[in-house]
């Protein structure tokens, strides 16, 4: 084997060419700036929703977390879980 042959470059690599088009950190801003338009700018929109407002101000005067998993703090699923609860272990026609 001679030193030309190893040395030789390969084929792949001899017309490389640079990626053509926008910068990548112009790229991160003009997606980070799409999301905010999204968020700020269409999501304000769901204010136009038949019904949102009245469903804010329940969330709000119930002082309800919306984006809670499981409500521990309200009525409602407490007795939802109970009933749930009781109609597993009373069972209908099951006589122990």
């Amino acid at each position: 084997m001679t030193v030309e042959k190893i040395n030789t470059p390969c084929p792949a690599f001899q017309d490389f060419v640079p990626q053509a088009g926008l910068n990548p950190w112009l790229k991160l801003i003009i997606g980070i700036m799409l999301i905010l338009t999204f968020i700020f700018g269409i999501g304000s929109l769901a204010q136009l929703i038949p019904g949102a407002r009245h469903m804010a101000y329940v969330i709000d005067e119930g002082n309800i977390d919306a984006t809670a998993v499981y409500y521990t703090d309200l009525e409602e699923p407490a007795e939802g879980s109970e009933r749930i609860r009781d109609s597993l272990d009373y069972l209908p026609g099951f006589k122990p």
